[in-house]
């Protein structure tokens, strides 16, 4: 058990506890409260910071780190492609994210293609980082936007047309998956149906020739009793090593038998229903009676058929039991198709980068003539001007480069993303009730994260609605809200401590708890 005491805990999902304590066992957290109020066990590690200040982990709902220049850069990215497989530690300095902080984050490429893979949710540690479980697949990239340079505004129209039909065809694409799967089901259940027969077929025939009832005891009665090896190991008597067959006790099952050219013909004709191949000529040897009980005159060659033959010289009809069914063709696999039908499903959120008001408009167009339903926008610096369409489809924002004059000198004509200012972006949001989150963008600007945050404070936003920006709302944004985002019981042990308030300018970073771990302490 660890405890971590400090002057204040923020806890985000409540107000701010004075003289606060934050109890971990195992992973997760077990109380959060005043000092003084819990009896803690012998042998518990505390952490004690009279002046510090406790926050939930910080949560990049953005960046590209643990992802090398290669995979940053990489134009084949499509619908289908995994971001978390190309992920990988290389211990540079854009790696260390947990030294600020930051103890969740999605990991998202910023390529030129479209479609430009399915982002992951990492959990950065102090020399790696895990995959979060379930969540390597967390949310579809699509790119709506040409970027800063110049373009006319019919040229991004034909873009976002564009965008519109990698949909299509995504109906037919289900009904062969859906059609595929029915029948998978009907051969499993004809197939089952198929063997039921053949083995209820066989034990039958197995069970002809064999004693039943009173007389099967009579018969077993007579048997002697079968002798047990001496205790020097040697064989008893009756019973020879290598004797032939008639010497001694008769064989035992599982032992060479002779066969009856009835019970033969057959065993041979349900092994060729099973292959699926006609019954071959059926051959006479010495030891078999060429004229069984049952039949009179001569024993007529055996023609090659696919019915078996019935006892008693009866033919078996032609279509007799369930033919042999066949497996149904699979349709041709494509994981970008199945990505977005994810996205329709609800099982995948779609995350539109767009810029400029008209490429915000086309997003939610798309959003509404596709009925997607979880739909979050990135880098969205023209959102001021349509928050209310953006609240009223339910979608939600994700905010990067919250710093003064990030995306140009103001007044600049020669720059169109000069008129932008996205400190100011989020207290706009928050007065819509717009849930949005405050990203990184990228690792190289991850230690800015807090400040971001702290900007959009200057521009009007409250305190309270900073920190959940880069806490809670990202968390349930990410859908991962019920683990972390705030200091709450049941929840992963995500915890950091600074020295003084996290919006200060000159607060560090004294200790980081990552799911009960501790990942870093300042020396």
């Amino acid at each position: 058990m660890t405890v971590i005491e400090a002057g204040t805990v923020h806890p985000v999902s409540g107000p701010e506890i004075k003289n606060g304590v934050v109890v971990i066992r195992g992973e997760r957290i077990l109380a959060v409260g005043q000092q003084g109020e819990l009896e803690l066990p012998p042998n518990t590690k505390v952490y004690k910071f009279p002046n510090g200040h406790i926050y939930p982990g910080l949560i990049d709902a953005s960046t590209d780190a643990f992802a090398d220049a290669g995979l940053r850069s990489d134009g084949s990215l499509n619908g289908g492609s995994k971001i978390a497989d190309g992920l990988m530690w290389t211990d540079s300095r854009d790696d260390h994210l947990i030294e600020h902080g930051i103890t969740t984050a999605y990991i998202s490429i910023r390529a030129g293609s479209q479609l430009r893979g399915q982002g992951a949710i990492v959990r950065p540690r102090a020399s790696g980082f895990d995959l979060w479980e379930d969540r390597e697949q967390a949310a579809l990239q699509l790119l709506m936007t040409k970027g800063p340079g110049a373009s006319h505004a019919l040229q991004r129209q034909s873009q976002l047309e564009a965008i519109g039909r990698l949909f299509d065809g995504l109906d037919k694409f289900r009904e062969a998956k859906e059609k595929y799967e029915e029948e998978l089901e009907k051969y499993e259940t004809d197939f089952e149906k198929y063997l039921e027969y053949h083995a209820k077929k066989n034990g039958k025939d197995k069970e002809k020739g064999k004693p039943n009832g009173d007389k099967a005891k009579k018969e077993e009665s007579k048997k002697p009793a079968e002798a047990k090896p001496k205790a020097d190991g040697s064989e008893p008597a009756g019973r020879r090593r290598g004797g032939r067959r008639g010497e001694g006790r008769p064989p035992r099952g599982g032992g060479a038998q002779e066969m009856s050219a009835e019970t033969f013909e057959k065993t041979l004709a349900t092994i060729m229903a099973l292959l699926g191949k006609p019954k071959t000529e059926t051959p006479t040897t010495g030891s078999q009676d060429p004229k069984p009980q049952g039949r009179s005159g001569d024993r007529a060659t055996a023609t090659p058929t696919r019915s078996p033959t019935k006892s008693g010289g009866d033919k078996a009809k032609k279509g007799e039991g369930p033919k042999r069914p066949k497996y149904p063709k699979k349709p041709r696999p494509d994981p970008q198709k199945e990505a977005l039908l994810k996205v329709l499903d609800g099982e995948l959120p779609l995350r539109i980068e767009a810029h400029r008001v008209d490429e915000l408009l086309a997003a939610l167009r798309l959003q509404r003539d596709k009925e997607i339903p979880v739909v979050v926008l990135e880098r969205a610096y023209g959102a001021d001007r349509v928050t209310r369409k953006i609240a009223a489809q339910g979608a939600t924002v994700v905010l990067t480069d919250v710093l003064p004059n990030s995306l140009g000198v103001p007044g600049d004509k020669r720059n169109p993303y000069s008129k932008f200012d996205p400190t100011a972006l989020p207290k706009k949001l928050n007065d819509e009730g717009i849930p949005f989150a405050i990203a990184s963008g990228t690792a190289r600007l991850a230690s800015l994260l807090p400040m971001m945050a702290a900007a959009a404070i200057g521009r009007g936003l409250s305190e309270d609605a900073a920190l959940r920006a880069i806490t809670l709302t990202p968390a349930e944004i990410l859908g991962i809200a019920k683990d972390t985002g705030s200091l709450t019981r049941e929840k992963f042990a995500d915890v950091i401590v600074t020295d003084v308030p996290l919006f200060a300018s000159d607060s560090r970073v004294l200790l980081v708890v990552a799911k009960g771990r501790t990942e870093y302490e300042a020396k």
